[in-house]
Parts: C-alpha cells; structure tokens; sequence
C-alpha cells in the first residue's frame, strides 16, 4: 500500500493517477521517496491500465526533499544519498510500461524536476516553476536527465544557478510539451487526464511498443534503433488489436482492444 503521503486515484478503470499529497510544498522524506516507488511499482503491475498521471495536492507538483530530514537520514545511513533514493523512485516510474503524463501546477523542484523528466509527457500549469535546486543546499542535482531533455547549455543554466525558470521558459525549453492555460486550480490535471483518455482509446500493444521505442532512442544507434522499430511493427501486424483497428477504422466506429 502506499504511504499516507501517496495516493491512488482511479477516474477510470484504465487510468491511473497517482498524486502526491504531503503539504505545503509536497517535498518528501526518504521514506517516502520510497513508498513513492512502491506505489509505482504497484501500479506498473495492473494489466488493465493504459496511462498514468503524476500529479501533486494543493499549490505544488513536487518540491524536491524534505530538507529538514536530510540530516537525520544521513546520519542513520550514511552510504546512501538522497540523489540515488530519488532515483531509485525514477527508475521505477521509468519501468511503467503505459504512457505516464506529469500534470505541473506549482513548484517542480530538486528531485520533484526529475521525477517530473522521467515522464514520458509533461504539462505544466501557467504558474509552474521548475528548479535544478541541489547547488543551493552545496550539493548536485541529476545531470542527464536535465541534459537530455533540456540540452547541455540549459541544463548548465540551471544546474549551476538553481534558479526557477517559469512554465512558459520550460515549454520553450522542451522541458514541458504542453502549457495548460486556465483558471482551475488543478489545470494541467485537467488537461493531463484528457490525453490520458485519449492515449487509453488508442491500441494498447501498440501504445506500449511506441514507449519502449522511445525508450531505447537515446541509448542505441540509429540502425539499431530502426531494425526496433521494425520488429515491433511486425508483431503489431499480426495481434487481434490490429485488426480491430483495421476493422474499426473502415466501419467509421471507436476500436474495442482486448491488449491482444
């Protein structure tokens, strides 16, 4: 079960959003940087699920560390650090196999931006802001994913200043794809739960060889990364989803998909 500061919400059976909820600012502890994980790792086992939306409560999607439990967590494990607690939490949101929407109202900061990275599709709110915070405290925030994201110049940008950059600055920067204007409190909540609903009509098996492609796009060859392609679209041409969408698309109705 996740921790009380971690929360499973169901709009549908297919969707899953998991929210963060730990106010003000929804900066974490340790321990629940790893309920966190749990929770993801919980998630990534559903069958029937077909997108996720990471979002926090209140003001913020996710401020980082918990700075006051910094120093007592150093002091009861000394050999771990809070860099590789929160990337023990992105490794496990980069194992989902559906999509997985960030929705951005409020501070994405410190280890909050890397969670915020991993995501496959990131919405941001008018009022975001996004920080590579750790040289603030004397300390270093994750690089690559900054870097792959962002680009090397940006990353350094942020990285060795660790100030806030604004959602329409993120947008610009491709830290976020889509830029929710509104007045709901929760925004991009709303505009990420709608692309989770279209991306959950579509053909799951296809939605998930697109994820792993783009997955594997930055790590391999081009050549490598085309014969991928390649064999997954062969396996795609033969499932029963395939045919359904076939079908469907030539008597002009939504496709009924068995993830099969």
């Amino acid at each position: 079960m996740p921790g009380p500061h971690i929360h499973i919400e169901h709009p549908r059976r297919d969707i899953a959003v998991l929210r963060i909820d730990r106010p003000p600012v929804n900066a974490l502890a340790p321990a629940e940087w790893h309920a966190l994980a749990e929770a993801l790792t919980d998630i990534a086992s559903d069958a029937e699920l077909r997108a996720v939306v990471v979002t926090g409560s209140g003001r913020a999607f996710c401020a980082g560390a918990d700075i006051g439990s910094l120093a007592s967590a150093e002091e009861d494990d000394p050999g771990s650090t809070m860099l590789e607690t929160v990337a023990t939490a992105c490794s496990a949101l980069d194992r989902v196999r559906v999509p997985v929407i960030a929705a951005i109202d409020g501070p994405a900061h410190g280890g909050g931006l890397e969670l915020a990275l991993t995501c496959d599709i990131r919405v941001a709110g008018i009022g975001a802001t996004f920080a590579a915070s750790g040289v603030n405290m004397g300390l270093i925030a994750g690089v690559s994913s900054l870097v792959r994201v962002a680009g090397r110049a940006r990353a350094a940008r942020m990285l060795l200043s660790g100030q806030r950059i604004t959602a329409p600055t993120a947008l610009d920067w491709g830290i976020v794809t889509d830029l929710a204007d509104g007045t709901s409190d929760e925004v991009a909540l709303d505009v990420a739960t709608s692309l989770a609903e279209e991306i959950a009509a579509k053909p799951p098996l296809a939605v998930e060889a697109i994820k792993r492609a783009l997955r594997t796009a930055d790590s391999v060859p081009p050549a490598e990364l085309d014969r991928t392609v390649a064999e997954l679209f062969a396996v795609l041409a033969r499932t029963a989803d395939h045919r359904e969408a076939r079908e469907a698309f030539l008597d002009k109705r939504q496709g009924r998909y068995e993830r099969r």
